[in-house]
C-alpha cells in the first residue's frame, strides 16, 4: 500500500510540473483522473475509465475525460497503444521496464508477453542521439482459439467441396 501511494504523489507532482510549465490550470478533476488511472491495473479504455468514475461517485464529462487522457500522454504519464482503431486504449507509466503484447488480428484479444528474453534484449537497446521515454513491442497474429476456429472453417470448406464431387 505504501509503495502506492509513493507512486501516487510522484506522479501528481510530475503532472502537477508539467502543468505549470505549460501554463495549464490545476483542476481537481484532472487530479481525480490521473488517481483513477493509477488506481486501474493494465490497460483500459476511455469508457472503463468513466466507469472507474462514475463508480467514485466523481462526475466528470467524457470531454474532460479524453482532454485529460491527452494531456497525461503528453506528460509521459500515460500511454495510448494503438491496439484498436475503434477506441482507444491507455496504459499508466509506473516505470520504464519495457512491455510486451501479443494482439489477436482477427478477435482483438490483447495479452501481456511476459519474456525475460524479450526484455533484456529491449532494456539493452541504447541508440545514439535519442533518448528513449518507454520501450513497447507488439505482435500481431493468431491466438489460439482463432486458430481453432479457422481450421474448422477450413476444414468444413474442404469437406463440402469434397461431397459436391
Amino acid at each position: 500500500m505504501m509503495e502506492r501511494t509513493n507512486i501516487q504523489a510522484e506522479v501528481e507532482q510530475r503532472f502537477r510540473q508539467f502543468m505549470l510549465a505549460h501554463q495549464m490550470r490545476q483542476t481537481s478533476e484532472r487530479f481525480a483522473i490521473l488517481r483513477a488511472v493509477y488506481d486501474i491495473d493494465g490497460t483500459f479504455t476511455i469508457e472503463e475509465l468513466e466507469q472507474t468514475m462514475q463508480n467514485r461517485r466523481f462526475h466528470v464529462s467524457r470531454g474532460t475525460l479524453y482532454l485529460t487522457t491527452q494531456l497525461l500522454v503528453q506528460a509521459n504519464l500515460l500511454i495510448r497503444h494503438p491496439f484498436s482503431s475503434s477506441s482507444a486504449v491507455f496504459e499508466r507509466i509506473i516505470d520504464d521496464r519495457p512491455r510486451s503484447y501479443q494482439i489477436c488480428s482477427n478477435c482483438h484479444r490483447i495479452t501481456r508477453i511476459k519474456s525475460k528474453e524479450l526484455a533484456s534484449s529491449l532494456e539493452s537497446y541504447h541508440p545514439r542521439s535519442f533518448s528513449i521515454s518507454h520501450r513497447i513491442v507488439y505482435v500481431y497474429g493468431f491466438c489460439a482459439s482463432c486458430q481453432r476456429q479457422m481450421r474448422k472453417v477450413l476444414k468444413e470448406n474442404n469437406q463440402t467441396k469434397t461431397d459436391k464431387i
